[in-house]
């Protein structure tokens, strides 16, 4: 699937990282919790190999999701995307834990890479990192809120959700969720 012929000031993405399926709760039952079961993921060469850098403009941010186990990755894929890595830009506390193999998995976060400099003119400079609220039944869906946050503080710039999985207002999206909504 091609990306769009489109340049952007925001990039926002949630990839779908390939995990290992050695997840298991008591008595030896499978999680659930593995992506591939719910979706098609990608391994991290074939994330970058997408050409994020061709829907880029000179000054974009990028905002991508990522878990605890795959934060490398995400670094990673930032750089080879052509950004460099800011900071966290959002925690989400999700309120039911998933087991892990360290802890109990309650967050995640999404990154911030900037490619140039911000994007301009911004818009709101005083948006809350951290959420707190329940994660949906929908296997790694993200809170809509986030999607608001970045919209308020760049509402006038070219916006995109890669890998999409909901048709925002204001928002272009790419992705082939066959339930994109």
């Amino acid at each position: 699937m091609e990306l769009p012929n489109k340049k952007y000031d925001i990039i926002y993405c949630d990839p779908p990282w390939t995990y290992q399926r050695d997840v298991v709760v008591p008595g030896g039952v499978p999680s659930g919790g593995t992506a591939s079961l719910h979706y098609n993921t990608m391994p991290l060469n074939e994330l970058k190999a997408l050409d994020v850098k061709s829907i880029a403009q000179k000054n974009c941010c990028l905002f991508m999701w990522s878990a605890g186990p795959k934060l490398d990755e995400a670094l990673a894929l930032g750089e080879a995307w052509g950004f460099k890595f800011k900071t966290c830009a959002f925690i989400w506390e999700k309120h039911r834990p998933m087991v892990g193999h360290y802890t109990m998995s309650t967050c995640e976060i999404c990154l911030v890479f900037t490619r140039g400099r911000i994007p301009r003119p911004r818009g709101s400079r005083n948006e809350r990192q951290f959420l707190s609220q329940c994660r949906t039944n929908r296997h790694s869906e993200k809170p809509h809120e986030i999607r608001d946050r970045i919209t308020r503080m760049f509402p006038e710039s070219a916006r995109i959700e890669l890998f999409a999985r909901h048709n925002t207002e204001g928002w272009d999206h790419w992705g082939n969720d066959p339930d994109l909504t």
